[in-house]
């Protein structure tokens, strides 16, 4: 029955995770999300089978059906991992109903911005506008530990990258860090509260320069997803790591 559940969950996680996709690559480009999904090369609307997660892909080998254009990959790997991390979250904070609410909004917010930064280099506002009052009111039901932790926490959050892009403006006469990154750790604060929010941006900034380093990028690079991994290693083991490291000294 267990093992039922989490199939369950991890198909209609990819279903959601489906329409979140739909809504970071429409929302940058006020496109409506009401209108059928559609070819972005030909735009010959997606038949049914076309629109279903994952079965859509490989039934079609990964090309458009019209035009035979090939699918990004993103897609299909997106719509796994998150089904996954639907999966795994419940797994681990399941019997924390709302606190598993938490994690599904965040994890929702994150697969819409990430999008957004892959194809257009958008956090887009609107979402961030529409997310951070229902973050903030889930956090408050559902604190980590003091009902303040996460409104500290939201805080923290933007003030440092604030600072950030500061410096960075006025040290290198550039911009450092994008407003929608600042922005988003407004929310990121909120959810991680302030003890571990610094661990997520150390993660972030490990992980995306080894990944620069090893596929030698130059240039722009999306930061959101290393954010968005970074913030899901410091949820889940956070403290775990700061209590090692206490324990060393």
């Amino acid at each position: 029955m267990e093992i039922l559940i989490y199939i369950y969950i991890f198909i209609f996680g990819t279903i959601f995770t489906s329409f979140f996709v739909l809504l970071g690559t429409r929302v940058p480009m006020k496109e409506t999300i009401m209108g059928r999904s559609h070819c972005d090369n030909c735009k010959s609307e997606l038949t049914l089978l076309e629109v279903i997660p994952l079965l859509g892909y490989l039934v079609n080998f990964g090309k458009c059906k019209s035009c035979k254009n090939k699918i990004s990959l993103v897609y299909p790997l997106i719509e796994v991992l998150s089904g996954l991390l639907y999966v795994f979250f419940f797994y681990k904070y399941g019997q924390d109903m709302l606190e598993y609410i938490v994690i599904a909004v965040l994890i929702a917010t994150m697969t819409i911005i990430t999008v957004s930064d892959i194809y257009y280099k958008i956090v887009p506002d609107i979402i961030l506008v529409v997310v951070f009052p229902i973050m903030f009111i889930l956090r408050i039901l559902s604190p980590i530990e003091f009902w303040y932790d996460g409104i500290i926490g939201g805080v923290l959050g933007f003030s440092i990258m604030y600072l950030f892009a500061w410096y960075g403006k006025k040290r290198y006469k550039t911009e450092a860090l994008g407003g929608g990154d600042i922005k988003l750790y407004l929310i990121i604060g909120l959810f991680l509260g302030y003890k571990v929010l610094f661990l997520s941006l150390f993660f972030a900034a490990i992980i995306a320069l080894i990944y620069a380093k090893i596929l030698k990028k130059e240039g722009y690079l999306p930061f959101v997803p290393f954010i968005y991994i970074g913030t899901l290693i410091s949820y889940t083991y956070g403290n775990t790591i700061i209590e090692w490291y206490l324990n060393l000294y």
